[in-house]
């Protein structure tokens, strides 16, 4: 599991700086709620390890998570 979550935080900065050179606007926006569901899936992933969820198999995990993100669903995008 820290393999996902320093991809997912490298995936942040990256979008970070991107963000920051992007004039205000609809791409701006889309981009930020992009970042929003990064940093959202982060804190699940390290929650989960807090929680002990690193000990499992990778088809436990796969459940876990299929599970955390049918409770809480990401936003559609268009």
């Amino acid at each position: 599991m820290n393999e996902a979550i320093k991809v997912l935080e490298k995936a942040e900065v990256v979008l970070m700086k991107r963000i920051k050179q992007m004039q205000d606007g609809k791409p701006k926006y889309a981009a930020s709620e992009r970042l929003q569901e990064l940093r959202y899936g982060i804190s699940l992933l390290k929650q989960a390890q807090a929680e002990g969820y690193s000990r499992m198999s990778e088809e436990e995990e796969d459940e876990f998570l299929k599970q955390v993100f049918e409770d809480k669903p990401a936003k559609a995008r268009a």
